[in-house]
């Protein structure tokens, strides 16, 4: 190795070591951050700021850390949250130059004087509490103030919301629990960002999405809007005087069913009832009966482990339960038919070996004939139609 070879490596060696700060220039960063907080402070009041000029707009990102319980009865979902809610306040406007290149300063909510202004944002649509709580109101709030003026809150919270069950399309239904951020103050003052619709980056629908039970978090969506006088619900201010209006920020979580030994449970015992009773189309009379007999039995018993895998309280009759009640509906009646069939057999029978005329027997006979070979294909077909649709349920 040459000399230029050797320089240059140690040239490329030295590029890539970082400099560490040295105990005094440590020193000096913690003072200037620390005349900077007492400065903020000193600004800082409750007053909301740029009152009377441009309104206060809060772009909200929100990140689910853990779906915790999902309770199908009493249709709610508890979860951990975690909220990024950023505005401009100008009264924090700093040159980094005068601090000693300090861009940013950060700390929970107790470190900052009880003069701090964090907006009042309020969580609705909680059926565990009487009162909407207030997203900034505990202490686990970290504040960080940047230069330009952006005032960043990230808070963790937990939540019991309420989830609409519909279980129509029970064991592959798809499911949505939603809850609302709103603000007492009116919209001249204070305005949630169409930004905060979208969920991105660290602060978004994470790559891994949280499950609980049964379900899987799929996605989310955010819809802002805004009540007009208490009483009427409008998407922009065409029309209307944001001076009348208050901002509203609802949260959509989509869930979709995702346990892979509900469907199994169903589609077994619901295939094997399908064959037996498409046996019965090209079984004798007697070997059909008893087996029709015994499918009304599995399906006594099959409705009631179906209805155990539903919650005791939902809305919708799943397909299954509709498949079920048809089946039940068709199995008796073919019962019925089987038995009607049977008497008049052995009815024709005894006329035959008594040499004796039936006319009613003559003249049912050839539509039991008919009927017979009827369901000897309709049978089979319904019950490859039967495993196929409960595949699909």
């Amino acid at each position: 190795m040459d000399l230029s070879e050797g320089l240059t490596l140690l040239s490329m060696f030295t590029l890539n070591v970082g400099l560490e700060p040295t105990a005094a220039e440590n020193q000096m960063r913690y003072a200037a951050e620390q005349k900077l907080r007492n400065e903020i402070l000193i600004n800082s009041t409750t007053s909301m700021p740029g009152r009377g000029s441009n309104p206060i707009t809060a772009i909200t990102m929100l990140h689910v850390d853990h779906l915790r319980d999902l309770d199908q009865s009493k249709g709610t979902m508890s979860m951990s949250l975690s909220f990024l809610v950023t505005w401009m306040d100008e009264r924090f406007r700093w040159d980094p130059k005068d601090y000693h290149s300090v861009k940013s300063v950060n700390g929970d909510k107790p470190s900052w004087s009880s003069n701090f202004w964090v907006p009042n944002i309020q969580i609705a649509d909680m059926p565990s509490s009487q009162k909407s709580p207030g997203l900034f109101q505990n202490a686990g709030v970290e504040i960080t103030v940047e230069s330009s003026g952006t005032v960043k809150a990230f808070v963790r919270t937990s939540m019991t919301i309420p989830c609409y069950f519909n279980f129509g399309d029970f064991p592959r239904d798809f499911q949505n629990c939603s809850f609302t951020l709103f603000s007492p103050y009116y919209a001249d003052e204070f305005q949630f960002n169409d930004w905060s619709t979208i969920n991105s980056g660290k602060y978004g629908t994470p790559d891994q999405v949280p499950d609980t039970g049964d379900f899987e978090l799929i996605g989310m969506e955010a819809r802002n809007y805004y009540l007009f006088l208490g009483t009427q619900i409008v998407e922009n201010f065409k029309g209307y005087s944001p001076r009348y209006c208050r901002g509203f920020l609802r949260y959509t979580l989509m869930l979709k069913r995702m346990n892979k030994l509900i469907p199994t449970l169903i589609h077994a015992p619901m295939d094997a009832i399908s064959v037996f009773v498409g046996l019965t189309g090209i079984l004798p009379d007697q070997e059909a009966l008893m087996t029709l007999i015994s499918c009304i039995g599995f399906l006594m018993l099959f409705a009631m482990q179906a209805a155990e895998v539903l919650p005791d309280n939902f809305n919708g009759m799943p397909t299954i339960g509709i498949l079920i009640m048809v089946m039940m509906i068709e199995t008796i009646l073919l019962l019925s038919y089987k038995i009607f069939s049977i008497y008049c057999r052995n009815r024709k029978l005894k006329a035959i070996r008594g040499k004796i005329e039936d006319p009613f027997v003559e003249q049912i006979y050839k539509y039991i004939k008919i009927g017979d070979r009827a369901l000897m294909v309709a049978l089979p077909v319904q019950a490859a139609w039967n495993v196929y649709l409960t595949r699909n349920i």
